[in-house]
């Protein structure tokens, strides 16, 4: 019962905060390094998450056939573009997804899942890592990995591509991805004045 009222408080605070939150690039790489400094599996399922803009359900639902050679291949929930995305290699050994998912998938079984927890679980390390991470409460949330790439990637990348990377079938559903970030538009706007007062 503490679970549903522990949930219930969460969704309402997220629904009063209006807008999904994100963290940072450097929030995320402490965030994962808290997690593998726990273990391999952890920190596994918050990168893949993270790295593929996945949903809780679909990411704790993932089995060794959604490894496809070196591609990650699923079909998303609720009714959103499937996921056909190359695994990622990094010279960051926190962000290098591709040998350590190989490598779980050819130890599970094709009908296994590839991280034999349910969604509560993973809710419950995303908070636990984060706070070791001394990420926000609030935030520490699987979700909040999906709106952070996507956030990310959409600094420097067109609509489409984040579009491809979320899932989403229409635009419309991008429309949080494009609030500008007032530091950012801030200093073009300085840039911009700058260079007139020198014309």
């Amino acid at each position: 019962m503490s679970e549903f009222i522990e949930l219930g408080h969460f969704l309402v605070l997220f629904w009063k905060a209006k807008l999904p939150h994100t963290f940072k690039i450097d929030q995320i790489l402490q965030l994962l390094d808290a997690a593998k400094r726990d273990g391999e599996l952890p920190w596994l399922l918050i990168l893949v998450t993270f790295l593929h803009a996945l949903r809780n359900s679909e990411a704790v639902g993932l089995k060794a056939h959604n490894v496809v050679g070196e591609r990650l291949v699923v079909k998303r929930k609720k009714g959103s573009n499937p996921v056909d995305d190359e695994l990622y290699v990094s010279d960051n050994p926190l962000l290098n997804e591709r040998e350590a998912l190989i490598a779980l998938a050819r130890r599970t079984r094709g009908n296994q899942k590839l991280f034999p927890i349910c969604e509560r679980t993973f809710q419950r390390w995303v908070h636990r890592y984060g706070a070791a991470a001394g990420l926000p409460e609030l935030w520490a949330h699987p979700h909040t990995l999906k709106h952070s790439i996507l956030t990310y990637l959409r600094q420097t990348m067109g609509l489409d591509e984040v579009q491809d990377r979320s899932g989403h079938v229409s635009l419309d559903s991008l429309r949080i991805y494009l609030k500008p970030d007032k530091a950012a538009t801030d200093q073009q706007v300085r840039d911009a004045l700058n260079r007139v007062a020198f014309v």
